[in-house]
């Protein structure tokens, strides 16, 4: 008798060692893993960044200049890609739960499963088309979806508690943050959120510091050169970059390619690779589907140079042909010359 009492008090400990264990195992799964310290040193870093890759509302399909760049990307061979957003053709109140998860799905296969097997980590931030403020089962299936295949992501988190909307990761000691720029305006609780990221120990040692958002802050093409389609409050983004020290933001929505700077930020509007290129306001030159390549030295890294190319034929866009400044309803964007 006594002995059966024994095991079944040994039964109790086993099971209740083997839920404490699961609990703790649960805790650590929620929270970041340590950062690689391979991360944190000074080294050369390619950067490949796309934006707007979608194509007309519900479409699963992508173009062939998306699948052209992403089929080149073995032979790019990027350290790290970034995404402007619009990934997805959502924002359409007449697309079911279904049709949502069917273009996400599309992605995966023709996008982000290609960038996956290639071991090239994939940061992006959330376009108006993936998760609009406005259109909540769109966010709520664009974040099912991300936290599903946040692994796949292949990023160095920083801090992910509010991911995929607004987080932080680092790579080659270069600290990147994505905001939730998918409307125009910026809550509150995320420039609360940047602040504490912006003051840490992380940020403070890291050698550039590069925000992502979809929205850019001015405008530069006549169809998004409105109310709506930009930063709200783009003087208080600009002294935000600026006390912060941002050194780069990039953004896409524009659907066209212009690398600007103002009192010392630099701005890269990325071109799409997806349907709808537009041309600058003003500009007679033809719209291009177009993606850009970053360098960053391992010394020196202030001087990263863009260079950027046409999506199908790789020809690169002579920075000669862009006008010296473009002139939007709120404000004007003056050429970076590098």
């Amino acid at each position: 008798m006594k002995k059966n009492y024994s095991n079944y008090l040994l039964g109790i400990l086993f099971i209740l060692l083997l839920s404490s264990f699961s609990t703790a195992e649960n805790r650590c799964s929620r929270k970041d893993l340590p950062i690689n310290n391979t991360n944190k040193k000074n080294k050369s870093l390619k950067i490949c960044v796309i934006s707007d890759l979608n194509s007309s509302y519900g479409s699963i399909n992508y173009s062939d200049e998306v699948k052209s760049v992403i089929g080149q990307l073995n032979q790019i061979k990027p350290d790290i890609i970034l995404c402007g957003g619009d990934m997805v053709a959502g924002q359409k109140s007449s697309l079911s739960e279904d049709n949502i998860n069917a273009m996400w799905d599309s992605f995966k296969s023709t996008v982000l499963n290609p960038i996956n097997k290639l071991n090239i980590p994939f940061g992006f931030t959330l376009g108006n088309h993936d998760a609009s403020p406005s259109y909540l089962t769109d966010r709520k299936l664009s974040q099912k979806f991300w936290t599903e295949n946040k692994e796949a992501s292949g990023l160095n988190f920083v801090d992910s508690s509010h991911y995929p909307f607004y987080y932080s990761y680092i790579k080659n000691n270069v600290l990147f943050i994505s905001w939730d720029a998918a409307g125009a305006k910026i809550n509150k609780e995320v420039y609360q959120w940047m602040e504490t990221q912006l003051s840490s120990k992380q940020a403070k040692k890291a050698r550039l510091r590069i925000l992502i958002g979809h929205l850019p802050l001015y405008a530069i093409v006549d169809s998004k050169n409105k109310v709506g389609e930009v930063n709200e409050d783009p003087e208080t983004a600009l002294k935000f970059f600026k006390k912060h020290k941002i050194d780069l933001y990039i953004s896409g929505h524009q659907h066209a390619f212009y690398p600007a700077i103002k009192e010392g930020i630099r701005f890269l509007n990325a071109g799409c690779i997806g349907d709808g290129p537009r041309k600058l306001i003003g500009n007679t030159n033809e719209a291009l589907k177009t993606y850009s390549i970053i360098e960053i030295p391992k010394r020196r890294s202030l001087n990263f140079t863009y260079k950027t190319y046409m999506a199908l034929n790789n020809s690169e866009i002579n920075l000669n042909a862009l006008p010296d400044s473009v002139q939007g309803f709120n404000g004007t964007s003056f050429k970076d010359t590098q």
